[in-house]
């Protein structure tokens, strides 16, 4: 059995489209919305943040690849480690 939703008294539920968009619109009135200044100064933490956070995958990801280079080729101090890939390959 399904339950109704209960409205606020006095309220009346607009009906379809054009009350969907009634709606919408009275909600986006109650926004405060940032005053220029603010909304530079978020924009500038955004593209400073979305930054680092690459500069930080780029460094992850340049490590990885090197470690990966280096186990395959048997680079770690010339220790001969390593995987041989003409065995790998049947050579």
């Amino acid at each position: 059995m399904a339950v109704s939703a209960r409205r606020r008294p006095g309220t009346q539920p607009r009906g379809g489209f054009v009350g969907f968009l009634r709606e919408t619109y009275d909600e986006l009135r109650k926004v405060v919305w940032p005053t220029p200044p603010e909304l530079y100064r978020y924009t500038v933490i955004v593209v400073i943040t979305t930054a680092i956070i690459a500069l930080f995958i780029t460094v992850v990801d340049a490590s990885l690849q090197e470690l990966t280079k280096r186990f395959i080729y048997g680079a770690f101090s010339g220790q001969g480690g390593g995987i041989s890939l003409p065995k790998i390959f049947g050579h």
